[in-house]
């Protein structure tokens, strides 16, 4: 058996024992996300992982990736809270405007065509490079940001207040002073 044929045996045996692992010392955890990285490891260290104990070593790893994850949320915390100490308490403002530009955002962006909100996304919410995103979608460089200027121009549009529509004018008949009948 191949090395990749092996890991894949392990991996099937003993996935959803090493998230039941997890999941018993940390609820609160993404456990996928952790049984991912317990077996990237192992993949990452396959020559040194005992054949005949498979399923400890597992878990040994799992414990410290575990023990990894609740330092780093630990350090955030405290990050958290010595950032919170330093700032100055927030101000009551009334976010009533803010609420109804992200809502008219987001009813503009939901107007775009799915290629404009895709290329959007990429940008805006994955931060990607022009390069990377056009390496996603599977297109040049030039190309992705001729489809970028276009969507950001639409959004633009889609954001513009629409023009009232001309109201109806009317027409009064004038009695004729001639005295003739109309």
């Amino acid at each position: 058996m191949t090395a990749e044929e092996e890991f894949s045996a392990v991996f099937e045996r003993h996935y959803r024992d090493v998230e039941r692992y997890l999941h018993r010392r940390a609820a609160d955890v993404s456990v996928h996300d952790l049984a991912a990285e317990v077996f990237l490891v192992a993949w990452r260290r396959w020559e040194r992982m005992p054949p005949d104990k498979t399923l400890p070593w597992l878990y040994a790893v799992a414990g410290n990736v575990l023990a990894n994850e609740i330092r780093g949320r630990q350090r955030q915390r405290r990050l958290t809270d010595r950032v919170a100490a330093l700032s100055p308490p927030p101000v009551e403002t009334d976010h009533a405007e803010e609420i109804s530009e992200r809502a008219a955002v987001a009813a503009a962006f939901d107007r775009l065509g799915e290629p404009d909100r895709e290329v959007l996304r990429l940008v805006v919410w994955e931060r990607l490079k022009t390069a990377d995103a056009a390496r996603v979608l599977g297109c040049s460089i030039p190309a992705f940001a001729m489809r970028l200027a276009r969507a950001r121009r639409r959004l633009r549009a889609a954001l513009e207040p629409s023009p009232s529509p001309p109201t109806a004018t009317r027409i009064r008949a004038v009695p004729s002073t001639t005295g003739e009948a109309s």
